[in-house]
């Protein structure tokens, strides 16, 4: 007889997640795992693989929640300046909110993986690939509309604007006042008038 599974996969995944998005990698051992899900080893191991197939789902899961949710505006055929916007409005909220306490997933990865591990690194560097094209979008919407200025370089720009990103996220992690964080938001905004 077949055994049925004793738990919600999805749920184990978000818990996981969870604990590496705070941990990181190296930090979380599989006992981490097996204690913060109240999954055994053997179940983890069964439909996710091992502690580095975990991750990669962790990752893809976070990518398809808040990936989704930030960049998804940016790459609406209609986006213009105010997806931009509301790209760090969000942001800010998130931060407000407590959610982006550990910062971004997807950025802790990058720092602690580097260009260390492949496929690790790729699925980070396709999120910021993903996010840049999603500005580059945006932007060049936004100067056809004329709702930036006219001589916007929009490759630098996006860059600009992910790099700010990645710094909001730092800052988020780092326990920076929220007041910092607003200004920094505000001033890189600037740079659209």
């Amino acid at each position: 007889m077949v055994r049925l599974r004793e738990f919600d996969p999805d749920e184990a995944l978000d818990k996981a997640m969870g604990l590496f998005w705070q941990k990181g990698y190296a930090e979380t051992s599989v006992r981490d795992l097996v204690q913060h899900t109240g999954v055994a080893h053997a179940g983890l191991y069964s439909v996710f693989g091992g502690k580095r197939e975990i991750y990669l789902a962790a990752l893809d899961r976070y990518d398809s929640i808040y990936g989704d949710r930030l960049i998804g505006p940016l790459e609406k055929k209609c986006a213009g300046r105010a997806e931009v916007e509301g790209f760090f409005e969000t942001v800010l909220n998130v931060v407000k909110s407590g959610q982006f306490g550990n910062g971004c997933f997807m950025c802790n990865t990058a720092v602690e993986f580097g260009n260390q591990d492949g496929d690790i690194e790729k699925k980070a560097m396709r999120n910021i690939d993903r996010m840049t094209a999603g500005f580059k979008s945006a932007l060049r919407r936004a100067k056809k509309k004329g709702e930036v200025r006219s001589d916007l370089n929009v490759s630098e720009t996006a860059s600009f604007l992910v790099n700010t990103f990645y710094g909001v996220a730092v800052f988020s992690r780092a326990k920076a006042p929220s007041q910092t964080i607003q200004q920094t938001v505000r001033l890189a905004l600037q740079v659209l008038d």
